[in-house]
């Protein structure tokens, strides 16, 4: 196996969040392609919000954002092809006529029940994973994100940091 920009050398610690693009990117083209396979036309990246509309019922995309700790934009980008693929539709709040929620519809309602059985799959698949290597990402991630929210990692870079003559503080 090739480690990936391991022509870094020393400098490849700094390049963790690479490192990371590339496991997300490497995980979703297997859960995308195992989808595929099993019929599920949401795409990955959208499957949270499907079970989240499931499990919670119609929300704004506000309240989606928030459960997620995800911004309104991202939010909306993964709402977008469930609008397109027909799965979800934005209905009218009678309490108030600004707010327009998203909800399942009915096909988005068998969509969202074949991707709880994909994803109840994947989480079996990782336990088993962790337990046949060792490493278990989740949890790895869990403590990964909450250290990265304690501690800033701009202030430990300064830290080693000794900045060119004649570049801005």
């Amino acid at each position: 196996m090739t480690t990936i920009l391991n022509f870094l050398g020393d400098l490849r610690p700094g390049f963790v969040a690479h490192l990371g693009e590339r496991l997300v990117e490497a995980i979703c083209a297997e859960t995308q392609r195992f989808a595929d396979s099993a019929g599920i036309v949401a795409p990955v990246k959208t499957h949270s919000a499907l079970l989240y509309l499931l499990i919670q019922g119609p929300a704004s995309l506000v309240d989606i954002a928030r459960s997620d700790g995800q911004s309104h934009q991202l939010v909306a980008a993964r709402l977008a092809p469930l609008e397109k693929l027909g799965l979800v539709e934005r209905i009218a709040d009678p309490q108030d006529l600004r707010r327009k929620p998203y909800r399942l519809t009915a096909t988005g309602k068998d969509e969202a029940e074949k991707v709880r059985a994909a994803v109840a799959a994947h989480a079996q698949a990782q336990r088993e994973l962790a337990r046949e290597t060792g490493l278990d990402l989740v949890d790895v991630l869990d403590r990964a994100l909450a250290l990265q929210a304690q501690i800033r990692l701009s202030s430990h870079i300064a830290r080693h940091h000794a900045p060119l003559s004649g570049a801005k503080p």
